[in-house]
């Protein structure tokens, strides 16, 4: 199978056969792109919770972040987890996945989700229950006003067995802390996958 198409981020034309694209699926982005967003998973810790992300924080992985979040460029949610996708399913196949929230605001800006959109196609029973208190934006606020995240968030929802916390970039960490506080005593065993870690 040829493809003849273009990279979903730069619109450089894309030639070439592979047998993965033959009998897998083709990629979105160009070879150059793909390359240059180095896909490798990571380990560290946040508190005592084990996390992995897979992109570096690079000018390539914000700007096309940046086009998909802020631009409401919609297609490039496939981009995120290619090649990667039938790992973590294998690895997280018998978890609930949550979403850390975005406001009700950017969700209704953008039309759609940003996180439920990537990471749905792993097939994963969604949680639900987790809220905010305040609709806070993070985007270009300071150190000190992001910590206000760590205390903002309320869960009102079932126990869960196992669950993996799902977010796109891991900066000052105060959402993810939020959000683990609040999930506290609600889960037996928890794990979470970041995109990439600035």
């Amino acid at each position: 199978m040829l493809t003849n198409y273009h990279c979903l981020y730069c619109q450089k034309k894309i030639d070439r056969y592979t047998l993965y694209s033959l009998y897998i699926e083709e990629d979105s982005l160009c070879l150059d792109c793909r390359e240059k967003l180095n896909l490798k998973v990571r380990k560290f810790q946040i508190d005592d919770c084990k996390a992995e992300y897979l992109y570096d924080y690079n000018s390539l992985f914000k700007s096309i972040l940046l086009q998909y979040k802020e631009c409401y460029d919609e297609a490039l949610y496939i981009c995120f987890l290619y090649k990667i996708d039938i790992y973590l399913y294998l690895k997280y196949w018998n978890y609930q996945i949550l979403y850390v929230p975005s406001t009700k605001t950017k969700i209704k800006e953008r039309g759609f989700n940003h996180l439920k959109l990537i990471f749905e196609q792993l097939g994963l029973k969604e949680v639900n229950g987790l809220k905010m208190k305040e609709e806070i934006i993070q985007k270009g606020k300071s150190v000190a006003d992001r910590q206000k995240m760590i205390n903002n968030y309320y869960y009102e929802g079932s126990f869960i067995k196992r669950l993996l916390i799902v977010d796109d970039v891991y900066t000052s960490g105060s959402s993810l802390k939020g959000v683990l506080k609040a999930m506290k005593g609600h889960y037996k065993k928890v794990k979470i996958v970041l995109l990439s870690r600035a």
